[in-house]
C-alpha cells in the first residue's frame, strides 16, 4: 500500500498500558490512514516482532517517527517575553531555567518555542517544556527495544496544535481524557497557550472545575461562556457531567479506507504522525538533541522517478523530431538572454544580501542596546527567589513585572523583592491559595525602579 505515497510518517503514544502506533501517508495534499498497531507497554521479543512486521508490511522503514511523551512525565511553562528576545530565545530562557522546575541542575531535557506574537505589546508568548532525563531515557529505550528510530520526541498538545490549527475556532478549550487523568488545553488562534494535567483521584472534580476557569483565563475573550469546548479520548463516567455540552473534536481532513469514523482514534498518535508529514519541522518542540534526530535517507524511489522522467522526455523528443531544430534554436536564444541577464541578477542578489545584513545588524544592535537591562532583571529575579519557590509564568512590560508560581512560603517573597535595587511597589496581585501538593500559589506584581543598576 505504501508505494502509493510520496511521504510516510509514524506517530507513537503511550496510553492505557500500551504503545499505540498510527501510520499516515501523504501524496500531494491528500493524507491517508495506512494502518494502526497496539503493543504492550513492556516490549518483549514478540512486541518487537509485531512492530517489525508492521513496518515491513507497509514499507515504513524510511518513515519519520514522532513520539509523544506521557503527559505526567512533562512540565509545561508559558512565559511572556519582549519580542526582541526571540533571536536569543534559548539563551534568555536558559537564564531562568532553574526557577521553572524542581529537579537537580543538569537533570532535565528541555526545549522552548514561540507560540504567539502580540504586535501591539511587542511581546511573544513562549512555551517551555521540561522533562526529567531519567523518564525521557526510559521512554526512548522502550521505543528502541521495539525497533523504532526517533526523529522527534515531543508534547502531545504541541502535536495536536499542528493537526487541529485549520479546524479550531479562534479560541477553544479541549479536554483530552485518558484512563487515569484528564488534560485541559487552551488554544488561541490554533496555538497551544495553556495545558494542565489532572489525575483522576479523590480531589479531581474540584481541580477540574478550577482548572477549567484557569484555562479560560488564558484566552482573550469577553464572554467565556461562548468559548467552544471539545473532548477527545476517554472521559470516565464519574466525571462525564463536568464536560456536559462539550463537542467531539472536529474530524481532520484524512482519508479513512479502514474506518468509518474518528471516534476511537488515539489522538496523540494520530497527531504525532500528522506532524511528521509536515514540510517544515513540526512540532517545533523536540526533546531530542539535534545529532540524535534520525532522518529518512533518500532511497531508490527518487532515482526511479528521475529515470522514468528522462525516458519519457527522450520518447517525446524522438516522437517530435520535426520540431527539434526549432526547440534547439529556442533554447540557444534562452541561454543568450540568460547570459545577458546574469550580471543584473547578480547585482540584485548582492543588493538584497546587503539589505539583509544591514537589517540583521540593526536587530542585533537593538538586542544589545535594549535588552542588557532586561537580562539583568531576569538574573536578579532568579537570585532573589529562595529555595522552595518555582515560577510558572513571568510577564515583563515597560515598567512592571508580574510573576506567578508556587512556593513553600509565599509571604516571605515580598521583603527580598522590595529590598532589591530593581523593584518597588511589591504586592500580591491575587490572594494566596494552595494546590493539591499543599504548595502556596501566588501572583506578585511590582514596578521597575526608574533608576537602578544596569540602567543606561
Amino acid at each position: 500500500m505504501s508505494h502509493a505515497f510520496t511521504k510516510l510518517a509514524l506517530g507513537v503514544a503511550l496510553e492505557g498500558g500500551a504503545f499505540h502506533l498510527t501510520a499516515l501517508g501523504r501524496r500531494f495534499r491528500r493524507v491517508t490512514l495506512i494502518d494502526e498497531l497496539r503493543v504492550p507497554e513492556s516490549p518483549g521479543e514478540r512486541a518487537a516482532a509485531q512492530v517489525a512486521a508492521f513496518l515491513d508490511r507497509h514499507g515504513l522503514g524510511e518513515a519519520r517517527v514522532v513520539a509523544c511523551l506521557p503527559r505526567d512525565a512533562v512540565l509545561v511553562r508559558f512565559l511572556d517575553l519582549p519580542a526582541e528576545a526571540e533571536p536569543q530565545l534559548a539563551k534568555v530562557v536558559g537564564y531562568q531555567l532553574a526557577a521553572l522546575h524542581p529537579f537537580p541542575e543538569g537533570e532535565v531535557y528541555w526545549d522552548c518555542a514561540v507560540v504567539d506574537r502580540d504586535l501591539k505589546t511587542k511581546q511573544v508568548s513562549v512555551i517551555v517544556v521540561l522533562a526529567e532525563k531519567s523518564r525521557v531515557d526510559q521512554f526512548r529505550q522502550a521505543l528502541k527495544r521495539l525497533g523504532l528510530r526517533l526523529s522527534c520526541l515531543t508534547l502531545a498538545g504541541a502535536a495536536l496544535a499542528a493537526l487541529l490549527k485549520p479546524l479550531l475556532p479562534p479560541a477553544a478549550l479541549i479536554a483530552a481524557g485518558r484512563n487515569s487523568d484528564v488534560e485541559l488545553l487552551s488554544f488561541r488562534q490554533g496555538n497551544l497557550c495553556a495545558t494542565q494535567e489532572i489525575p483522576l483521584d479523590a480531589g479531581a472534580r474540584e481541580r477540574i472545575e478550577r482548572e477549567w476557569h484557569r484555562a479560560l483565563a488564558a484566552l482573550p475573550v469577553s464572554d467565556p461562556a461562548a468559548v467552544p469546548r471539545y473532548v477527545c479520548g476517554t472521559i470516565p463516567e464519574a466525571f462525564a457531567d463536568l464536560f456536559e455540552g462539550a463537542l467531539p473534536l472536529p474530524a481532520p481532513k484524512l482519508d479513512l479506507p479502514q474506518r468509518p469514523t474518528f471516534a476511537s482514534f488515539v489522538w496523540p498518535a494520530l497527531a504525532a504522525a500528522y506532524s511528521g508529514l509536515m514540510a517544515a519541522p513540526s512540532p517545533v518542540v523536540n526533546f531530542l538533541p539535534a545529532e540524535e534526530r534520525w532522518q529518512p535517507q533518500p532511497g531508490a524511489r527518487p532515482a526511479i522517478y528521475a529515470l522514468g522522467g528522462m525516458a519519457a522526455l527522450l520518447a517525446l523528443v524522438l516522437a517530435s523530431h520535426v520540431w527539434i531544430e526549432r526547440v534547439l534554436y529556442g533554447r540557444a536564444l534562452d541561454r543568450a538572454l540568460r547570459g545577458l541577464a546574469t550580471p543584473a541578477q547578480q547585482l540584485h542578489r548582492e543588493n538584497q544580501e546587503i539589505s539583509s545584513l544591514e537589517a540583521r545588524a540593526a536587530v542585533l544592535e537593538g538586542v544589545r542596546d535594549g535588552n542588557t537591562r532586561m537580562l539583568r532583571l531576569l538574573d536578579q529575579l532568579t537570585q532573589l527567589l529562595p529555595d522552595g519557590t518555582w515560577l510558572q509564568q513571568l510577564q515583563i512590560s515597560t515598567d512592571t513585572v508580574e510573576i506567578f508560581g508556587f512556593s513553600d512560603h509565599a509571604a516571605d517573597l515580598v521583603l527580598p523583592l522590595e529590598n532589591s535595587p530593581y523593584f518597588t511597589g511589591v504586592e500580591f496581585a491575587s490572594p494566596i491559595t494552595r494546590d493539591s501538593r499543599n504548595k502556596e500559589v501566588f501572583r506578585i506584581r511590582m514596578r521597575l525602579k526608574q533608576t537602578g543598576p544596569g540602567k543606561d
